[in-house]
């Protein structure tokens, strides 16, 4: 076999995944160090499992997509020392497996990467480690490729030397001598290597126990009682000053940069410190907390906040964030049944369509009932243990009051925090997405509210109709004052409405702009300047209804000329679309 293709080392991963899954207790049973907490094992199938997760169900069409697939979701998924390292193997490994197919030649480079990185990723590298079991592999790759170009004879060759390098574990950390038994992340990485063969030779062979029969016995203490993982994007410090700050905190440190994202793993016995340098160094994208501890005892050690949240379908959230964080979504509802037979693929089609008809009804509107919150909450309580629910501004609809009264119907009422937004639509998912952050930085529900109590004044929310027949129509506006709006357009004055303390106000005025997205732009900067100035940045969130060319310039605009942060833009929901008339655009901002 000379070359090695995409769709083999998909299968060499998938099935690297059900040897570690498989014979994870194995690893579990010799896990003595750096810390007795019998979990590399499982640390390691779990860090797998997100692989798998990732890339069983899809197709590649070369190894460079594979490849890129597999690292993210490794650098997300990993857990533990042998973890984290195994990612930092795949992180030199991966990126030069870019073009189909691989020779001798290139897998050596590949592994030869591949330890490198893994070294790097550890603050003090010692002997008697995975390391040393990557390191043998990788040299006997490397020397063999010189005249080997048959790839299972390379991968053969190299675990008869991973053996040898991890049996001599036990004689190079005193602990392992002890306990008499090798390196757990060693065994783990030998048993990968080895099911990379099976898949290469087609055939799965009984695989011999590495733990010697007897372990021994004795008393082991932890320097440090907690074990973090986390992983944080758009680092705001310096690498080797996040590494500088964290040394002070623990040991067993393992720090991994792939491209704008770094994963972190620490022991320490100041868990909330660890957080605060991990908040200040850039944006939590998950964290790990464990009480190692109570591992080694076989109590509950994972500290987890199991908050899920509810909101209406105002917040215009994308669907794969609704998904991904298994939010509950209540549904306000717009009652039009003139609208159903109407061409059209969405609701503002149907309205333009209904113009032309002269069709001048426009239906009604109607929040949630407290019945569709309660149905909501018990629906997350079966997944999480407190609810948060952030409802759209009381000043505007009912949602809140019905959201509370749906709160006191529970059993333990207890359980649910319900937040009144004080804004809407694209602002209203301003706050649910800061929710998630705090959730994922593993903060406590009250922090939270705290938290999102103080960002409500911040968000500023803008909308920007395109004709206010519409919003003339349902009385939010007289004649007179709808037919000044129009004139006013006319002469390149564009009146912008923005939700402040809760209620719909004057938002002034963007004067000589050609479109609504400039007028939107030039109002959001013109804003923002001072946060600007101080070194901030802004997260805007866009809707629209039917306007999609105008919510892409406007992105276009904000990201290119002023920097922001945009996490996406979305067709603005039915209920308040329809009040504000097709082509709408509407924007939601804060400062980060």
């Amino acid at each position: 076999m000379k070359y090695l293709t995409h769709k083999e080392f998909k299968k060499m991963i998938l099935h690297s995944w059900q040897r570690i899954e498989r014979d994870k207790e194995e690893i579990n049973k010799i896990n003595v160090f750096p810390v007795p907490d019998m979990d590399t094992g499982s640390n390691l199938a779990k860090t797998l499992g997100g692989i798998k997760k990732a890339i069983e169900d899809r197709e590649f069409k070369d190894l460079e997509e594979l490849s890129e697939v597999v690292l993210d979701s490794a650098l997300v998924s990993a857990q533990g020392n042998a973890g984290v390292i195994y990612t930092g193997f795949l992180a030199g490994f991966l990126p030069l497996l870019n073009k189909n197919p691989i020779d001798s030649k290139k897998l050596a480079q590949a592994f030869e990467k591949g330890a490198k990185k893994a070294r790097a990723a550890i603050q003090n590298p010692k002997e008697g480690t995975i390391l040393d079991v990557i390191d043998a592999a990788t040299e006997s790759i490397k020397n063999n490729s010189e005249k080997e170009t048959n790839i299972l004879n390379l991968f053969r060759r190299a675990i008869t030397r991973a053996e040898e390098a991890l049996l001599n574990t036990r004689d190079k950390i005193e602990v392992l001598k002890r306990a008499n038994v090798v390196d757990a992340g060693g065994l783990g990485f030998l048993m990968i290597l080895e099911s990379y063969l099976e898949i290469l030779e087609g055939e799965k062979k009984e695989t011999k126990s590495r733990p010697s029969e007897k372990i021994g016995k004795f008393v082991q203490t932890i320097s440090y009682r907690y074990e973090i993982v986390f992983l944080i994007e758009n680092l705001k410090i310096k690498i080797d000053d996040l590494k500088e700050k964290l040394r002070k905190l623990g040991d067993s440190l393992e720090v991994l940069q792939i491209k704008d994202k770094i994963k972190v793993h620490i022991h320490t016995d100041d868990p909330d410190e660890v957080k605060k340098v991990a908040r200040g160094s850039g944006k939590i994208l998950n964290l790990r907390v464990e009480d190692m501890a109570k591992e080694i005892a076989g109590e509950e050690s994972l500290k987890k906040v199991s908050i899920g949240i509810v909101t209406e379908n105002i917040t215009d959230l994308k669907q794969k964030i609704l998904e991904k964080y298994q939010i509950e979504e209540v549904p306000a509802i717009l009652d039009w049944p003139e609208v159903v037979n109407l061409p059209g693929e969405n609701i503002y089609q149907k309205m333009r369509e209904a113009e032309r008809r002269g069709i001048k009804e426009l239906g009604k509107t109607s929040q949630p009932s407290p019945g569709a919150y309660l149905k909501a909450y018990k629906k997350q309580l079966q997944k999480f243990e407190k609810v948060l629910c952030i409802t759209i501004t009381s000043k505007i609809s009912g949602c809140y009051n019905s959201a509370c009264q749906a709160k006191l119907m529970l059993d333990d009422p207890s359980k649910v925090y319900v937040l009144d937004s004080l804004t809407a639509t694209a602002g209203q998912a301003l706050l649910v997405l800061r929710a998630i952050e705090l959730i994922q930085e593993q903060r406590e529900i009250e922090e939270i509210i705290e938290e999102l109590k103080n960002l409500i004044p911040k968000i500023h929310t803008y909308l920007l109709f395109e004709d206010p027949r519409w919003i003339e129509a349902i009385g939010r506006i007289s004649s007179s004052q709808a037919n000044w709006i129009r004139r006013m357009k006319k002469m390149g004055i564009r009146p912008i409405t923005e939700i402040k303390n809760g209620v719909l106000t004057k938002g002034g005025f963007s004067i000589f702009t050609k479109d609504i997205p400039e007028a939107l732009f030039k109002k959001i900067e013109k804003e923002s300047k001072k946060f600007r100035k101080a070194g901030k940045k802004i997260r805007v969130i866009i809707t629209h209804a039917d306007n999609p060319g105008g919510a892409e310039e406007l992105k276009k605009m904000l990201k290119e000329k002023i920097g922001a942060e945009v996490p996406f833009v979305n067709l603005v929901c039915t209920l308040v679309g329809s009040r504000l008339g097709p082509g709408s655009l509407l924007a939601g901002w804060h400062e980060i």
